[in-house]
């Protein structure tokens, strides 16, 4: 029997994953015969895995969450931080760098996409099929996000993306450096393949994913997962078409109670989220920590607390984004809280504060999809679609929830106050730079640091150099 060498070994060495002292020092990744692995079980071990891998605090598990804010205007970092420092600063070659860990993922999954496919299609192989798919267009969605310019908004014509690498590889001989080498695909190509393996998902998944929501990958997150890559490629009407889908047959809602907090606190907005046990408490590594340290309930007579206790703080809040809340009506000031550190008066956000476990320091699952950005992209769809009447009563419906009543802006800023909302709602949850960068738009920067244009090439980020090297059908983004 011919040996499968899984695209993932391949890869590890064509993207530099592992230090071989040779280019045929492959071993395969799991201990079991490829045999063992051909079933339903092997696959599911292997989409399990991924999640596993998505937890880590340098993916989804944080960082996700935390660089596109600081690539942008909420936050700014705290004293004495360490963590963040570069790209705080924009400095080159320091951007969003996932390049190992999200091709690791999509290769694991090409490999179970390659048992499942020789399995008899049952409704229990078609949800992990489409799990899979929704997984794979997950990673390829921030590869292209990241490392790419975004669709309808090239510079100079440079449309390259990322490598698309979608089935499993046989080596059969010959050199592996060669069969393994993969060039960039174009920004238009890259981003039709998450588009079909997201309808693709949806159509497996539905019906057959029981169980699933909202802890791993179901058809309601791949129809909203759908909803805001139609958003990011600038098609309005089939992101609001989408997002209607979710609003319509989602099991949660908009949350519209006066505890804010309560949306994270619970979940009860959650779409898609990384459930963490006990015993996968990222600690000092996670949201909570990044984001302020455990409150011991302290308050002096201004209200602060006084910033001590467990917890790196490495981040705060501007002061420009707290003075675009209405502190008396708008029920999201209750994500804030203001500290007392190193000597300075700063707001930390709460949404992430440990809140599974009181006593148990960081143990927090990771919102990643909520409903309530379903109602942001389809006011926004609407909005750019000139249907103000649409995009005017999502909104006004939207800030009834937020406790701030309808806007009175005419219908020429309406869009403006829709990404206002957008930036107020979905801070610190990984949304603000992209935000900026999906629509062309120059990167804006906090406490006078200076603004950094869509055309600059740091907005891309860079392939590295490790990549490179091995693999010579990659191309460097334009400027480093």
């Amino acid at each position: 029997m011919k040996t499968l060498k899984n695209i993932s070994i391949i890869l590890l060495l064509a993207f530099g994953f592992c230090a071989c002292d040779s280019l045929l020092d492959v071993e395969t990744k799991h201990a079991l015969p490829q045999e063992d692995m051909e079933n339903e079980d092997g696959a599911r071990s292997l989409i399990i895995g991924v999640y596993d891998r998505m937890q880590e605090p340098t993916y989804a598990g944080r960082d996700f969450l935390t660089l596109p804010d600081v690539l942008g205007d909420n936050v700014k970092l705290n004293p004495g931080a360490t963590r963040y420092t570069r790209q705080y600063q924009f400095t080159p070659y320091y951007n969003i760098d996932i390049w190992d860990d999200a091709y690791r993922q999509i290769v694991s999954l090409n490999e179970a996409l390659y048992y499942l496919g020789k399995l008899e299609e049952t409704n229990s192989v078609k949800a992990l099929k489409g799990e899979a798919l929704f997984l794979r267009a997950y990673d390829y969605f921030y590869l292209a996000s990241i490392y790419g310019r975004m669709p309808g908004h090239l510079v100079d014509g440079f449309d390259l993306c990322v490598p698309l690498v979608l089935e499993p590889f046989f080596n059969n001989g010959g050199s592996i450096t060669e069969q393994a080498s993969v060039p960039r695909d174009k920004v238009d190509v890259v981003w039709g393949q998450i588009v079909k393996d997201l309808n693709d998902a949806f159509e497996y998944m539905n019906g057959n994913d029981n169980g699933n929501f909202p802890n791993r990958g179901s058809a309601i997150a791949a129809k909203a997962l759908l909803s805001r890559v139609y958003l990011y490629m600038g098609k309005w009407a089939e992101s609001a078409a989408a997002a209607t889908y979710v609003l319509d047959n989602a099991s949660v809602k908009i949350y519209s109670g006066k505890q804010y907090t309560s949306v994270f606190s619970s979940g009860s907005e959650s779409i898609w989220q990384l459930h963490y046990t006990e015993a996968e408490n990222l600690l000092s590594s996670s949201l909570h920590s990044a984001y302020g340290t455990k409150d011991d309930g302290y308050r002096d007579a201004e209200g602060y607390g006084n910033g001590k206790g467990t917890g790196d703080a490495v981040l705060s809040v501007t002061d420009d984004f707290v003075a675009l809340l209405d502190q008396e009506k708008d029920i999201r000031f209750g994500a804030l809280r203001k500290v007392k550190y190193s000597g300075l008066k700063l707001w930390w956000t709460i949404k992430f504060n440990s809140w599974k476990k009181a006593d148990l320091f960081g143990l927090d699952d990771v919102p990643l999809i909520r409903i309530s950005e379903m109602i942001l992209n389809r006011a926004e769809a609407y909005a750019h679609q000139n249907n103000m009447t649409q995009a005017r009563k999502d909104i006004n419906d939207f800030r009834g929830k937020r406790g701030i009543g309808d806007t009175d802006v005419p219908d020429s800023g309406l869009l403006d106050e829709i990404l206002l909302q957008r930036r107020l709602e979905l801070a610190f949850e990984g949304h603000r730079y992209f935000d900026r960068k999906r629509l062309g738009l120059d990167i804006l920067r906090p406490e006078g640091l200076p603004t950094v244009p869509y055309s600059d090439y740091r907005v891309v980020a860079a392939i590295g150099t490790t990549e490179l090297d091995v693999n010579k059908m990659l191309v460097q983004n334009p400027g480093y």
